[in-house]
């Protein structure tokens, strides 16, 4: 066991500052704000996966079906969930 552990590799204090640099860099940001930001990049990376339609469905049509949900949470609708 105590060869195990000394093969795991040290931080560098090069490391360890930047690590900490980006931990408080992202305690001052908003939480709000952060979030939002957040989704977005996702919605940007979702955006490049190409979508393939079910079997025997409409691509314009099965589309709709996948982002209705989204459209309804935009408008305000609520589904009845938490």
């Amino acid at each position: 066991m105590q060869s195990a552990i000394s093969q795991i590799p040290t931080p560098t204090a090069e490391m360890v500052a930047y690590g900490l640099l980006m931990f408080i860099g992202g305690m001052t940001v908003p939480t709000r704000y952060g979030i939002e930001r957040l989704e977005g990049f996702g919605r940007f990376m979702a955006a490049k996966i190409p979508y393939r339609p079910e079997p025997g469905k409409d691509e314009e049509t099965a589309m709709q079906e996948a982002t209705g949900n989204a459209d309804e949470q935009e408008s305000g609708q609520d589904n009845g969930g938490n």
